[in-house]
């Protein structure tokens, strides 16, 4: 009993499980097609598409509090294209435009601000580039016109050289204390003397070295415009091209502790003047390009060199190494990057809308940063930011869509704030007509936002009074979209067509049920064949906004009823051939009926529906008949016969005389004109031989349906 009991059991059980496989199998794929799905945005590219208000982005894909970044001082200029600090760390110089001038700024290590002071009027539109000497002496290059001056501490200039070159882009010192210039307009490398002499340390023949950098083994690096190229010259003026980019123009160039080179190359730019301010001309023009990324490149002292990747639709102006990190100072938005995790670049402040143009190191740490739009020396960082907002791309669910449970991944320190807001509309960008962000939700919660097509979320970061700030990693979503009627975008009754003729002409043979009296006649106006039919075509287009599997019912009506019959149910196929055969004639409607019934529940299911226009069904011939006033004078004769349709106007009427189809003749009713489903007409035949002989009429309506009868008559 014991084994018998076991073995039931075993069968039993096996049954279970195989039932509970089955069933598990069987939801394998959605039973609806309105289910919920998951919006999470946790990857770097994911937040660069956001808006950051003194937030970081790092990758692989974190959010929290950014470096905060003070404003020091204000410049009354357009922009500062060069900063420089002197030996003591206690003065900043800052070089302008659209006027060349120098301004001086106290920047002493517990200053928190300062006033910028002018300090030289230069002769020229752009201090493009400005280095200090270890004796204290400022050197400054102009453009246009490619000057180098002097400036003592105490605001004394003197023109050192004049280079004949349009443009100065950069300039460093050498080891024997020698300025190197990157020049413009005719390209190349040049080396000044501090008496002004000036030689070609390289001839290259490229319109624009952009960029330079010296490092202390006496090596120069440069990079060049158009063709982007990174090489180095060495103090026996040997050089080399050690990268050639894909892009056109290096922009910057920094070199790290180690010896290793960084390189900022950036598409194509308008460097050609078309305002005082040669390089604010070149800055504005990339403004108007589609797409701005710029190529990073990590060149090491062995000159091998290894592209990092691209800034996200971000020009690079400048590049600075700030003992740590790389970081990349960019336009038109005033994004700051840094080098981070397996050389992504992390975005580490915002100031935008703003360009930062210059960056150098600041003596008691930090960096210093020259911006454009509006003109400021910012210093970089002190810090942390003690709050900061970060606002998502907002979702496009594609229709109105309800929102679900809103979660996330954060680290959050003891007295760090972080909490979520969402706000929801039915237009692509933010505005007016978009709902209020929500309150504020600490933890895990159900979106309170209405439904819409669009959401967005935002996180509010808070420190704490060591500087933390939350980071957070992940945050999802759950919403489902609001399921959608299906929709009939086009539809067609296509003609009539025929596997058969519907009624057979009269042979020429039409003794068969012939009468031999003189009057005598035969009828055929059978109904098809079996087999055969009148077969009515049916198309039509449909769409779906939730993507569902749609179902089609037809049916039909006769003109001036109410009620709806079906002619066909749960079609899969978005076309149709009504078979006509036993439809009574007459004008009908047809419906097509979209349901999306199989993909929702059937509270949610919806449809839409098409009704034609009215549609004749007609597959019925004509009836020939009734002939009269039947008479033979001498080789002619003549008689009138009725021809009727019941529901279609006649389109032609032909006799055939002895079934000689050669010479087959069209008729005319005897009023003229063939425009109704009655007429009547007055046939006469001439020249006849004596004997017996048959005529047959033949008419077709409009339907193409054709009826005849034929008659037997004697010429005596």
């Amino acid at each position: 009993m014991r084994t018998l009991a076991n073995s039931i059991g075993l069968k039993t059980g096996f049954w279970q499980a195989g039932l509970l496989l089955g069933l598990a199998a069987a939801f394998t794929d959605p039973v609806f097609a309105v289910s919920p799905e998951v919006w999470k945005v946790s990857a770097f590219a994911e937040f660069s598409q956001g808006d950051a208000e003194r937030v970081a982005i790092a990758n692989p894909g974190e959010i929290r509090l950014s470096p905060s970044c003070r404003l020091f001082s204000k410049i009354p200029e357009s922009a500062v294209w060069s900063l420089v600090e002197n030996p003591k760390g206690d003065t900043l110089f800052a070089g302008t435009g659209n006027r060349a001038r120098i301004y001086k700024i106290d920047c002493l290590p517990d200053a928190a601000t300062s006033e910028a002071k002018l300090f030289a009027d230069l002769e020229g539109s752009t201090v493009q580039t400005m280095r200090m000497s270890p004796d204290g002496q400022l050197y400054a290059a102009v453009s246009p016109g490619g000057n180098v001056y002097k400036i003592s501490p105490e605001g004394a200039v003197t023109l050192v050289g004049e280079t004949k070159r349009n443009y100065v882009w950069e300039m460093d010192f050498d080891p024997d204390g020698k300025l190197i210039l990157a020049a413009g307009d005719k390209g190349g490398l040049l080396r000044m003397k501090m008496d002004g002499e000036i030689e070609d340390l390289v001839k290259i023949e490229e319109k624009h070295v952009l960029s330079l950098v010296c490092g202390p083994a006496g090596k120069c690096y440069f990079g060049t415009a158009p063709n982007g190229w990174v090489g180095v010259v060495d103090a026996s003026k040997d050089f080399r091209i050690l990268y050639d980019s894909p892009l056109s123009e290096v922009k910057g160039l920094t070199l790290d502790d180690a010896g290793t080179v960084y390189a900022g190359v950036v598409p194509t730019l308008k460097i050609e003047p078309q305002s005082e301010s040669p390089q604010a001309a070149a800055a504005n023009s990339t403004k108007k390009k589609e797409d701005k990324s710029s190529e990073l490149v990590r060149i090491l002292p062995d000159g091998l060199a290894i592209p990092l990747g691209k800034t996200d639709n971000a020009a690079v102006n400048r590049l600075h190494w700030d003992g740590e990190h790389l970081l990349v100072g960019t336009g038109d938005e005033g994004k700051l990057f840094q080098l981070g995790y397996r050389d992504n670049t992390d975005l580490v402040t915002d100031l935008e809308p703003t360009d930062i143009l210059a960056l150098t190191k600041r003596g008691a740490g930090g960096t210093w940063m020259g911006t454009a739009n509006p003109s400021s020396v910012y210093l970089f960082p002190v810090g942390t930011e003690k709050g900061g907002v970060y606002a998502v791309k907002p979702l496009d669910a594609g229709v109105p869509a309800q929102w679900g449970m809103l979660s996330w991944k954060a680290s959050v320190p003891k007295g760090a704030t972080l909490d979520f807001q969402t706000r929801s509309g039915n237009t692509e960008e933010p505005d007016d007509g978009w709902s209020d962000w929500s309150d504020p939700v600490l933890t895990s919660s159900k979106v309170t936002s209405p439904p819409a097509r669009f959401l967005q979320w935002r996180s509010r970061f808070g420190g704490n009074e060591a500087g933390q700030s939350a980071t957070v990693y992940e945050i999802e979503i759950v919403y489902q979209k609001m399921n959608q009627p299906p929709r009939i975008t086009a539809a067609k009754i296509g003609d009539q067509s025929s596997s058969s003729a519907s009624a057979s002409k009269s042979s020429g043979d039409s003794s068969e049920g012939a009468d031999s009296s003189e009057s005598g006649h035969s009828k055929d106006s059978s109904p098809p064949k079996p087999g055969s039919s009148k077969n009515l075509a049916i198309a039509w287009q449909a769409s779906d906004a939730n993507g569902d599997t749609l179902v089609y019912d037809l049916h039909y009506r006769r003109i001036g009823e109410t009620l709806w019959k079906k002619i066909e149910e749960d079609l899969k196929t978005s076309k149709y051939v009504w078979d006509l055969v036993a439809m009574p004639d007459g004008d009908y409607e047809i419906r097509v009926t979209v349901s999306d019934r199989l993909a929702n529940p059937p509270d949610s299911t919806r449809e839409d529906l098409w009704i034609s226009e009215a549609i004749r069904v007609d597959t019925t011939a004509p009836e020939v008949g009734e002939w009269k006033d039947a008479k033979s004078e001498g080789s002619t004769f003549s008689v009138q016969v009725e021809v009727r349709d019941k529901t279609s106007r006649l389109t032609a009427v032909e006799r055939v005389v002895d079934g000689d189809e050669e010479k087959s003749q069209p008729l005319l009713p005897t009023d003229g004109i063939l425009d109704g489903s009655v007429e009547v007409f007055s046939v006469q035949v001439r020249d006849l031989e004596p004997g017996e002989h048959s005529m047959a009429v033949r008419a077709k309506d409009e339907m193409g349906n054709i009826g005849s009868d034929s008659l037997l008559f004697t010429i005596p």
